[in-house]
């Protein structure tokens, strides 16, 4: 009865150890799988990429007229103009000449003192002038705005205010009698225009401008609707050859011209210079945004034969890298250690900087999970 009874002790006791294998083998792969799964969702990379844009533009002659006429649907008004330009020369040449002034005449005596045509007072550095007329200066009294002018030509008789004496008078008679100028006396010299080839066309230029905003007085309200470029055509000036080194103050030019109104959509300006502007894009990997609003657009020349008018359009812009560009999709950087993602990175086009982080520390590679990479794209000025 005892041998049977540990018999069968014994063989309960196995399965139950069986079991207990089972349970911690899956106990000890479970935490093993569990390790492994935080292990690989811990593993993070970023790659933080700096761009600099550049500047890109569309420089382009267009060409606008009515339908079928131009590259640019546009409406073309012609208005003649004319006028004149009053025009000082910038040349100048220095004559001599008489100076001239005015003198307060003074006498502090009881006895008036006349004094006839070409009396002459004198300044103290012994410089002649001479009245224009005959005056008599009253008794202690005074006279002014009494007309003189030098005794001869040259600029040293350009003198500042000061005192005279009138040396046809005995001494004594001299210290009751004189005269004082309040203001410089001028003349001695001057300057004179002299006109230049230079001059003219300067002249010339201001008179087209002038007919230019002429002719848009005339022009402006009549396409509410769209935008406009004003210039200059067929400006016919009258000869002024003849002007050339003659000394004058100031000469007159004369002219005509037609006044040539561009008119045009501004909305398909836009879109053609922004389809120009993408151009400048060369793959999908760069990215081209405008600088500017709108475009600007400039007269160039109006074409009488065919009717339409030539116009300079500028367009600018930057182009800088694509954040969604093939060249920079997350699976290129799998398995890549930090120094291979800056060497790649920074060989593309716009590239500036490249800071790459891996988490944890320890990571030499980037993780080959696609949510596990983030690539981070930042422009700078």
């Amino acid at each position: 009865m005892v041998t049977r009874r540990k018999h069968s002790e014994s063989y309960i006791e196995q399965p139950v150890r069986f079991y207990k294998f089972i349970a911690l083998t899956f106990l000890i792969l479970t935490i093993v799988l569990l390790g492994m799964v935080i292990f690989m969702s811990s593993k993070r990379a970023v790659i933080n990429i700096t761009t600099k844009a550049t500047p890109v533009d569309v420089n382009a002659e267009v060409v606008i007229g009515a339908q079928g006429a131009g590259m640019i649907e546009g409406t073309i008004e012609l208005i003649d103009v004319e006028g004149e330009k009053v025009f000082s020369p910038h040349g100048t040449k220095e004559i001599t000449g008489v100076a001239t002034g005015v003198v307060t005449l003074h006498n502090d005596s009881a006895t008036p003192q006349p004094l006839v045509v070409n009396t002459r007072i004198e300044n103290e550095d012994g410089l002649w002038f001479r009245l224009d007329g005959g005056v008599t200066v009253p008794a202690n009294g005074s006279l002014e705005n009494v007309a003189v002018h030098a005794d001869k030509e040259g600029s040293e008789y350009d003198i500042a205010p000061t005192r005279f004496i009138i040396p046809g008078l005995n001494e004594s008679r001299r210290l009751e009698v004189y005269a004082t100028s309040g203001a410089p006396m001028a003349g001695g010299v001057r300057s004179v225009g002299v006109v230049s080839q230079a001059d003219i066309d300067e002249a010339a230029e201001q008179l087209k401008a002038d007919l230019l905003e002429k002719g848009k007085t005339g022009a402006q309200g009549n396409h509410p609707e769209s935008s406009a470029v004003y210039g200059i055509s067929q400006l016919q000036v009258d000869d002024s050859a003849d002007l050339i080194g003659k000394e004058v103050p100031e000469f007159t030019i004369k002219g005509t011209a037609k006044m040539v109104g561009v008119f045009y959509s501004p909305q398909t300006i836009l879109e053609w210079s922004s389809q120009q502007l993408d151009k400048r894009a060369i793959s999908d990997a760069e990215y081209v945004r405008p600088g500017s609003r709108e475009p600007t657009v400039t007269f160039g020349d109006y074409d009488a034969e065919k009717g339409t008018a030539r116009v300079q359009v500028f367009y600018d812009g930057i182009v800088t890298l694509n954040p969604e560009s093939k060249q920079i999709e997350k699976p290129l950087f799998f398995g890549k250690t930090k120094d291979e993602v800056r060497r790649y990175l920074l060989s593309l086009d716009h590239v500036n900087g490249v800071d790459v982080e891996l988490h944890p520390a320890w990571m030499r590679t980037v993780p080959q999970i696609h949510d596990h990479v983030d690539v981070i794209v930042t422009e700078v000025e």
